[in-house]
């Protein structure tokens, strides 16, 4: 018996299937074998050179980054500053050439005037070890010279590197050596110790210039006392005879030249300087000098004759030969002087009658 729908048409019944339709089987999945042991350690050996490959980046990085040379620092920082007023500075400049020189970074012959740089090798070149502008002595000589001439300025602009390696160098050498830049701020801090330090030799240079200064003044006065006590010496010695010999002939022979020629030598034995024994002997010689005055024309009444005005010449002209004798003998030295000096004080204490 046939079920109707609801509608009046035939039809499948409710909640079945249509007529002559046979139920399709239902697709079924294969079973699942047991999981392959080998699609495991591939999976895990793929992970493993996952993690391995990104360690190996990670130490790269690393290792490139510690491989950079601590010494080439940026064009705007301190250390480059400093590299670049200590190495070019006038005083290092031939330095830095030799230093460059000697790491292979110049050619030899390169100095450090106008345009007297030649690398070793022009910018850019890959150089024995491999990595790009790398030189050393270890250069091909085919390369050498390539780099063309250039000024120190113009070298450390354009080889950065080149540049900082034998600056870096250079100071290191310097500082090895206890060069300016090995001071550093230490040596400004220590300013006042080393102060100081030269103040003995400061002291020293002084006193030896204010001895040569005193020394010369002395010499030159002595020299000078000398100088004035031969003329006036002379000066009396020539009026003395110029006088006597008039004298002999003329009793009135003027005297006024024999005068101002002895006061003359008198003011200079004065001021004789020296050890006490020579300025006592030049005052004993001031208190013997003859021709004070005019010699006379007459003894006791009698008028003298050409006779007797020759013995008075004669014996005046002895007194002036004995002082000038003593006048002469004050131009010794002044160990002479001392030495006199000192016999003199001896015997003076050792008199009878010397205070104790």
């Amino acid at each position: 018996m046939r079920q109707g729908t609801g509608h009046g048409r035939r039809g499948a019944p409710r909640g079945g299937r249509p007529p002559g339709v046979r139920p399709t089987e239902r697709a079924t999945a294969p079973p699942r074998g047991p999981r392959s042991p080998a699609r495991g350690a591939h999976r895990f050996t793929a992970y493993a050179a996952a993690v391995h490959g990104a360690a190996v980046c990670g130490t790269a990085l690393l290792l490139a980054a510690g491989a950079a040379p601590a010494s080439a620092a940026p064009s705007a920082s301190d250390e480059r500053d400093v590299q670049l007023v200590y190495c070019l500075a006038d005083a290092h400049r031939d330095d830095l050439v030799a230093a460059a020189v000697a790491l292979g970074l110049l050619v030899p012959g390169s100095t450090a005037g106008q345009d007297s740089v030649q690398p070793v090798r022009p910018a850019g070149s890959v150089g024995p070890s491999g990595a790009a502008g790398s030189v050393g002595p270890s250069a091909s000589a085919g390369a050498v010279g390539s780099g063309g001439r250039m000024t120190l300025r113009q070298w450390a602009g354009r080889r950065t590197d080149d540049f900082t390696r034998a600056c870096a160098a250079l100071m290191a050498a310097a500082a090895d050596s206890g060069g300016p830049a090995a001071q550093g701020s230490g040596a400004e801090d220590g300013w006042f110790e080393t102060f100081l330090k030269g103040l003995p030799a400061l002291a020293a240079g002084a006193l030896l210039t204010l001895g040569g200064q005193f020394s010369e003044r002395v010499s030159s006065e002595r020299r000078l006392s000398r100088q004035r006590l031969r003329t006036d010496e002379a000066a009396f010695r020539g009026a003395a005879r110029t006088y006597l010999t008039a004298y002999e002939s003329d009793p009135e022979a003027d005297h006024a030249v024999v005068l101002s020629t002895r006061e003359a030598l008198a003011g200079t034995l004065f001021r004789i300087p020296g050890p006490a024994a020579r300025r006592r002997a030049a005052a004993l010689a001031v208190e013997r000098l003859p021709l004070a005055g005019p010699l006379p024309a007459s003894r006791e009444g009698v008028v003298l004759g050409s006779e007797g005005r020759a013995r008075e010449a004669r014996e005046a002209g002895e007194a002036v030969d004995l002082v000038l004798r003593t006048v002469s003998d004050l131009d010794r030295g002044v160990a002479h002087w001392a030495l006199r000096t000192v016999v003199e004080w001896r015997a003076g204490r050792t008199a009878p009658g010397a205070a104790v």
